[in-house]
């Protein structure tokens, strides 16, 4: 690095994209003919360098994605006069970009401008940049994740502006009703994760070559414009994701370019026909979360571009139509928490679906066979519906799987082994069903985790990414430079209910990832607890609570070591509760109440922990953690308390007695057997008698 420093001549330095590191080196000032100097994606730390106020020839600057800290006042660039594109940001929560410690005016005119998760203006209240003010060419401007303060600016607005980010602050108040009129050019406008409040302005249907508008996260009231739908022309990203917004939506008749649709967790009512108009180009759908009512219709099936369609948490009712399976792009389709009725239809077109959410509606019949044809299935999630039958034999064809959620419905029978081919599975959910039978040994072939060790699967499980083109700005002859941000970048984290601890927990992301869990609890299970379930190693949840199982804890159960949540309460176990469950450091629940088992419970480590609600509804059970004495205790001297000795040496004692006085017993009949039997020793035995007693008492007659 520092042999560039001797490039006096240096017009332009591009060194993005590498793995250097440290600080940058302070001879770089020489430079000064430098005009482009692009440092992005590096890992260049310490403070912000110092020489670039010298380096007055720049046009471009770009420090941006490096994890640089401490405090830099956009100041020392005041007569950069030559200054028109400038990106900064830090990956360290250290940095403070400050502009407002003294006054002053620019001698730049910037034509694009990035301060990303910066801190701007900490120590003055992150107020936002009044120099900003002075800027009247911009086309493109970044400040987004500041937690920027204050009301929204009418100078932010300019006739030139194509690009505007300020998401992911705390700005506040209503928008200029006159937005769309001073922004007739911008292209890409993204609101999101602040605190706005009010209509959405109807002039924004003004914005003719608007491409991605992003207003989610906020507190926007009222009904969606029409002129959103009827004006904006080359519109293909709408998110309004997280408001208040109600009332139906209007068809995007003259929008057919609209692509992705984000208005989950609203209040918008209305039918899907008002949702979908004609837009059969759309590749991502997502209404959640809302009061969309009526039925799916069948005209679903000719938008065949769709990729993902998440319509759960509305008051949709019916069947499923049998013209879904038409839409041969669909990787995630979630109709989850509805009133759906009737059997899942045929879905053999689905074949390239990933995730398949239809839990808690109303849905019955059995499981179709079709779903085995979506080998590529990661996700099934059928819980809390009317299915019955029992568990098809070709669930071992979905290879793929990673998750399967069956509880909650009427099936029956058996556990079949062919779950036990499920290599990748993680989490498994059977309760609440009538599977009878025993537990299968076989699930010692199941992963639980134990995949992510074993294999060299390096796609995502759980996240799903869209993303789109990367704007280009130019700005000489002789180099163009592509701004470090993606305009379309969804990373769709998928959620996941799984009952653990007592409770029920919602996993996604990376904690999705690195969850385990079996749940068999509420059936008819009978039999002993398979001792190869205690090689589930990587299981972190193991609820076979409500069953008939029998027998002791398999001593196996030691090797559980990531165990957090184990749960074995009403069944009808005994034995006595293993001590090697000591070396399970990670167990914070464990529930083995309402059975038969007998003695004391371990109580170190972990345990020590534990209370009575634990272990109650076991008469047999003692010990101190359930304020029950022992009657008896079978174990070493040194670890018996006084109570107990006392209670030992006192049934010695009673035995000591009751075998006394038999032998007792048994000594004197056999002697005087033996008198009866043999005379000599009759006499004998006589005139020894009659001799003791002259000794004794010699004054009393003997005849």
């Amino acid at each position: 690095m520092t042999g560039l420093c001797k490039l006096k001549d240096l017009v332009e330095l591009d060194i993005s994209y590498n793995m250097f590191s440290a600080q940058l080196p302070e001879c770089l000032s020489n430079l000064t003919n430098l005009n482009v100097l692009e440092l992005s994606y590096n890992l260049f730390s310490g403070n912000f360098p110092s020489f670039i106020s010298n380096l007055t020839s720049l046009a471009y600057l770009s420090l941006f994605g490096n994890y640089m800290q401490g405090s830099f006042s956009l100041s020392t660039l005041a007569n950069h006069s030559n200054l028109q594109h400038l990106y900064i940001s830090s990956q360290s929560i250290g940095a403070n970009i400050e502009t407002e410690k003294t006054k002053w005016l620019p001698k730049f005119q910037l034509k694009t401008l990035i301060l990303r998760n910066c801190n701007l203006n900490k120590d003055k209240g992150s107020v936002i940049p009044t120099f900003l003010s002075y800027q009247y060419s911009l086309i493109l401007m970044d400040l987004s994740s500041n937690k920027l303060v204050g009301l929204f600016p009418r100078w932010f607005i300019h006739s030139s502006m194509k690009y505007l980010d300020i998401s992911i602050n705390s700005l506040s108040g209503f928008l200029p009703k006159d937005i769309g009129i001073f922004l007739p050019s911008v292209t890409y406008m993204n609101f999101s994760s602040n605190n706005f409040e009010g209509n959405i302005p109807s002039s924004i249907g003004k914005m003719k070559k608007l491409e991605s508008l992003d207003l989610s996260h906020n507190h926007f009231s009222g009904e969606l414009p029409k002129q959103l739908a009827t004006g904006c022309d080359n519109l293909q990203y709408l998110k309004l994701s997280n408001n208040f917004l109600h009332g139906n939506i209007p068809k995007f008749y003259n929008s057919m370019n609209v692509e992705f649709l984000f208005l989950n967790n609203n209040n918008f009512s209305g039918t899907l026909e008002d949702v979908l108009g004609n837009n059969t180009g759309l590749v991502f759908l997502s209404i959640s979360n809302n009061s969309f009512s009526g039925t799916i219709p069948s005209s679903i099936g000719t938008f065949s571009y769709i990729w993902v369609l998440l319509m759960s948490q509305n008051i949709l009712e019916g069947e499923i139509p049998i013209e879904i399976s038409n839409m041969s792009s669909l990787k995630i389709l979630d109709l989850s928490q509805n009133k759906l009725i009737g059997s899942i239809p045929k879905l053999s077109g689905l074949t390239v679906l990933r995730f398949l959410y239809l839990q808690k509606n109303n849905l019955s019949g059995s499981i179709p066979s079709e779903l085995s044809e979506g080998s590529q299935l990661q996700l099934l999630d059928l819980r809390e519906n009317k299915f019955s039958g029992k568990i098809p034999h070709w669930m071992d064809k979905l290879s793929e799987l990673r998750v399967l959620l069956l509880g909650g419905n009427k099936l029956e029978g058996d556990i079949p082994i062919q779950l036990c081919r499920l290599k990748k599975i993680d989490i498994m959910d059977l309760s609440r069903n009538m599977l009878n039978a025993s537990i299968p040994s076989c699930f010692r072939n199941m992963s639980f985790g134990m995949r992510q060790y074993v294999d060299d699967d390096d796609g995502p499980t759980f996240e799903f990414s869209i993303s789109g083109y990367l704007p280009t700005i130019s700005f000489n002859a002789s180099l163009s430079i592509q701004p470090p941000w993606s305009l379309f970048n969804e990373d769709l984290q998928f959620e996941v209910e799984f009952r653990t601890k007592h409770y029920e927990y919602f996993y996604k992301g990376k904690v999705l990832e690195n969850m385990t869990g079996l749940d068999l609890s509420w059936n008819n299970l009978t039999g002993l607890i398979p001792s190869q379930i205690g090689h589930l190693q990587q299981v972190r949840a193991l609820n076979l609570s409500h069953n008939h199982l029998s027998g002791p804890i398999p001593i196996t159960f030691s090797n559980l070591t990531q165990i957090e949540s184990l749960d074995l309460s009403y069944n009808n176990l005994s034995g006595k509760i293993p001590n090697e469950l000591t070396q399970l450091n990670f167990l914070s629940t464990f529930n083995v109440s309402y059975n038969n088992f007998s003695g004391t419970p371990p109580s170190t480590g972990q345990f020590g922990g534990f209370d009575e609600d634990s272990y109650r509804g076991n008469p047999g059970l003692c010990g101190p953690l359930l304020y029950q004495k022992c009657e008896r205790v079978e174990s070493s001297p040194s670890s018996q308390s006084n109570d107990n000795g006392e209670k030992e040496t006192m049934v010695d004692m009673i035995t000591f007695y009751w075998s006394f006085t038999a032998s007792y017993i048994t000594i004197l009949l056999a002697f005087i057997t033996v008198l009866c039997v043999n005379p000599r020793w009759r006499m004998a035995w006589f005139y020894y008698i009659s001799k003791f007693m002259r000794k004794i008492f010699p004054t009393f007659p003997l005849y």
